[in-house]
């Protein structure tokens, strides 16, 4: 099987508003762990921007380098479609960060990509469900950044940690040694065939579960039964809520969808009967990805 595995380096943590300024990806091959090919590039915002302080020190990409080598992500644009064309994707806390964050970076600028129709493996979520319930020699919760895990499995750290393109190869490194412990059926989970943009749902089997608030674990058919009003809020009032996620809620409230001046026809879902979804259901791990 081939993969693309990616990571992003950024402006900040908020993935509706962030900037990327540095993608990189690398296509390999499962069979064999050999890299086939690579991109990186460097990437300059368009229009205003600025690097606080705390994300450069972090990186180490200065606004002054980006303006005399960056690469628009416009320029790049199709260079990256066709690199990751018909893959899988690959990444480390990439379903809850980098993913929705590219989204939101090419939506500014009117341009696609596919988000379904591949499967988007998560080496971080993996390694939570691995290390559920470990401790350390101090007796304290394991670490799994990227780091933690690559030092766990390997021994040592590995060098340039916060810059994307080392990120992707200690990632790959990561994943190869997860699926020699458990095998690929353990990596094979519903999670990974749905990318959430805002956050708020994760998919799991044929159902939708909220991933953060006070109803956090529950599906959005529990909640019609439990607090319909909270759906409502959150198709409504939550500022941060993406067309995407209100597309999957409003079915259930029977509600239409308006985009513009254009209002689409959703016919209500009836929820199932006797049946609850709900925190017994979805585990933590399931959700850690956000």
């Amino acid at each position: 099987m081939i993969l693309v595995c990616f990571d992003t380096e950024t402006t900040g943590l908020d993935v509706q508003k962030e900037h990327i300024i540095q993608l990189s990806l690398v296509k390999f091959d499962t069979e064999t762990w050999q890299m086939l090919d690579q991109r990186d590039w460097y990437i300059l915002p368009e229009g205003e921007f600025e690097i606080p302080a705390e994300a450069e020190a972090v990186h180490h990409i200065s606004k002054a380098f980006l303006l005399e080598h960056g690469v628009s992500l416009r320029s790049i644009y199709d260079d990256f479609i066709a690199f990751t064309q018909g893959c899988d994707m690959l990444s480390y806390n990439g379903n809850g960060y980098d993913a929705p964050l590219l989204h939101y970076n090419l939506e500014r600028l009117g341009l696609n990509f596919d988000f379904e129709g591949r499967t988007w493996y998560d080496a971080l979520l993996l390694e939570r469900i691995h290390t559920a319930g470990m401790v350390d020699e101090n007796g304290e919760k394991l670490h799994n950044n990227l780091t933690s895990a690559y030092m766990r499995y390997y021994g040592h750290p590995f060098e340039g940690a916060h810059n994307s393109l080392d990120d992707v190869m200690a990632t790959i490194e990561v994943f190869k040694a997860q699926v020699a412990a458990h095998g690929w059926e353990w990596t094979k989970r519903d999670e990974f065939g749905f990318i959430c943009f805002d956050r708020w749902l994760v998919k799991k089997g044929p159902y939708y579960y909220l991933t953060q608030g006070a109803h956090k674990g529950e599906s959005i058919e529990s909640m019609l039964r439990i607090d319909k009003s909270y759906l409502e809020w959150i198709c409504d009032k939550c500022k941060w809520t993406d067309e995407q996620t209100r597309g999957i809620i409003l079915p259930f409230l029977g509600r239409k969808l308006e985009i513009g001046n254009c209002k689409l026809e959703i016919a209500p879902k009836t929820p199932s009967r006797g049946k609850k979804h709900s925190k017994g259901v979805i585990t933590d791990a399931d959700l850690c990805l956000f």
